[in-house]
């Protein structure tokens, strides 16, 4: 059995990171649904765009890391709700530029600080130093794994 592991759970680190993300998420998927009727997933869309106006559905999908079929579908939720606005792309026509509604903008805004500390209630098991090792050990993985794919 690998290091940290419980009986019953792999101890494999690609197990244990998708555990975590999916019970926060889970826990997230909670509170925003019942505040805003939206994901996490549709919020980060939402909040992606809301902070850059004129951003492309390709930048969205390479930023949130969310394939395009289903990306298209966020889109669309969020446009039908009145949360973004679809525009053609100043700088090239055949493209799409999305925005954030004033409405969108606000529950961006609203969901990144529910966000925020939902954040700093689960970390609440790490102390500070463990919360930054965590980060920085995330941040060193993800770059390897991005550099690797380059």
């Amino acid at each position: 059995m690998a290091s940290g592991s419980h009986p019953g759970r792999p101890g494999f680190l690609t197990f244990r990171l998708d555990l975590a993300s999916a019970l926060l998420s889970e826990r997230a998927n909670a509170i925003y649904r019942e505040r805003w009727s939206l994901d996490v997933r549709a919020l980060r869309v939402l909040r992606l765009v809301c902070a850059e106006a004129g951003i492309t559905p390709k930048a969205v999908s390479q930023r949130a890391l969310i394939e395009k079929t289903l990306l298209s579908k966020t889109l669309a939720e969020l446009e039908s709700r009145g949360l973004i606005a679809r525009d053609t792309h100043a700088d090239d026509r055949r493209s799409i530029a999305l925005s954030g509604t004033p409405e969108g903008v606000e529950i961006a805004r609203a969901s990144a600080r529910v966000g925020e500390a939902l954040e700093v209630e689960l970390a609440a098991a790490l102390s500070a130093n463990e919360r930054k090792t965590l980060d920085r050990l995330l941040e060193k993985l993800s770059d390897s794994l991005l550099d690797g794919a380059a």
